[in-house]
């Protein structure tokens, strides 16, 4: 009994460890990239297209890594590639809000809804008791 589960714990950290080198050269490329959009002077709406053309292969590694792991765990090919891809947009998604916090791309956004001039409300023009209503 204790074999077997000392064998199931070995199979699953080798399949595990199918998925975890294109994931950390993935994560090491998003760091790197978010750093040198930093110096380039990205904007945070053009940041994901940037991070994603910088780390193509990475990208490509790492959904191909996760899809043979969901394929290899009884999923369809349609739901690994949408897992993955969810994957991927979360880890460029969680680097987004890193990179606008780090570049003050929040602090910006605020500042301009607040420069927005607040429109005043509109209250409708009373109407005097001297004039009859139309019916209804």
């Amino acid at each position: 009994m204790i074999a077997l589960l000392g064998a199931s714990a070995i199979f699953l950290s080798a399949s595990q460890a199918v998925i975890n080198g294109p994931r950390d050269a993935f994560k090491t490329c998003l760091k790197e990239a978010s750093s040198k959009a930093a110096t380039d002077k990205v904007t945070a709406d053009g940041y994901a297209a940037y991070v994603r053309n910088a780390c193509g292969a990475q990208v490509g590694a790492f959904k191909g890594a996760v899809v043979r792991f969901d394929m290899g765990n009884k999923m369809s090919r349609n739901a690994s590639d949408q897992d993955a891809d969810q994957m991927i947009g979360d880890f460029v998604d969680s680097a987004l809000e890193n990179y606008k916090y780090r570049t003050g791309a929040n602090a910006a956004t605020k500042e301009a809804e607040a420069a927005k001039p607040a429109l005043a409300p509109t209250t409708p023009q009373p109407i005097p008791a001297s004039q009859p209503q139309p019916p209804k």
